[in-house]
């Protein structure tokens, strides 16, 4: 009696609706397919499918036989990928999809170390700023930055990003000096299209009081990296995690303003699908950015 193998077949039986598609899906003859939902049925001593010249449609019984065959068939599949990884360690691949600019300026220096540590690892990386399909598309995980939508996807804090508010000096010159938080009201700003009022400055002194502040929208994109670019070029401050004006404060082209007050950090996440196991491969990878990014840390 092999259940799991009858499992299977019926989970392909209820996705296709037909013993005719459900055989071709898994490559044997119909009558096979048949034999098999007949055999488990007569083992079971219950109905599970109502059949119909058209397509079968599943009784109550078979919907809960179908949702804890699941969850055994997964059980099963995290089992062996436990075996593997014992006898493999850290290998494999790992798809990873994350918002463009922090794969760009903030993956290099984590994921070179990682490879360097892991060499049998391989690693697929898809930088857009669109939120992927991590089921449909295979992903294993997916790094996202900001507030998370409701979904069913698992999701893990992993750290909090600092963020800064940066200017060229030219800019400065023009337009400053910017001793308080209050001296950017109304002043141009670069302001990231996919967060939800960027515009808006929210602040907390040194001395604790908080406040806010509206910018000036002198430009827009769904990009960070064109917006520091701009704001080096002299078209306005700009509001930003830290990793996005490294390599402009390095060169001198932007500048850090009011370094002493406190802009609210922004959550890094990792999202991944329902399961009751992660390979080790991306559990290691997962520790290795949740290291990297300190929340007291503004670089």
């Amino acid at each position: 009696m092999d259940a799991a193998r009858d499992m299977a077949t019926f989970q392909v039986l209820a996705r296709t609706g037909t013993i005719s598609a459900a055989a071709h899906e898994i490559g044997v003859a119909p009558s096979a397919v048949s034999r098999r939902l007949k055999a488990l049925e007569a083992r079971l001593g219950i109905e599970l499918v109502r059949r119909s010249t058209r397509a079968m449609v599943l009784t109550p019984a078979g919907e809960a036989y179908l949702e804890r065959s699941k969850e055994l068939l997964s059980s099963i599949d995290a089992l062996e990928e436990e075996m593997r990884e014992e006898a493999l360690g850290v290998a494999g691949t790992i798809r990873v999809a994350a918002p463009l600019s922090f794969g760009v300026c903030a993956l290099p220096p984590v994921v070179s170390p990682f490879l360097t540590d892991h060499p049998d690892v391989s690693l697929e990386l898809d930088l857009r700023d669109d939120q992927v399909d991590l089921v449909r598309e295979g992903f294993d995980i997916a790094l996202r930055i900001g507030e998370l939508a409701p979904s069913t996807l698992i999701a893990k804090k992993l750290n909090d990003i600092p963020m800064g508010v940066y200017a060229s000096p030219a800019f400065i010159e023009k337009h400053g000096p910017f001793e308080r938080p209050e001296d950017l009201e109304g002043v141009p700003g670069m302001i990231y299209a996919n967060a939800q009022r960027a515009d808006v400055l929210n602040f907390t002194t040194e001395d604790g009081s908080d406040g806010k502040v509206t910018l000036h929208r002198a430009i827009t994109s769904n990009n960070g990296d064109i917006l520091a670019e701009l704001a080096a070029k002299s078209h306005g401050i700009y509001c930003c995690p830290t990793f996005i004006t490294r390599s402009l404060v390095n060169s001198g082209d932007l500048v850090e303003i009011l370094s002493d007050t406190h802009w609210p950090e922004i959550a890094l996440y990792a999202v991944w699908p329902p399961t009751k196991h992660l390979p080790a491969r991306v559990r290691t990878f997962i520790d290795a950015i949740a290291g990297a990014f300190k929340p007291s840390s503004k670089g």
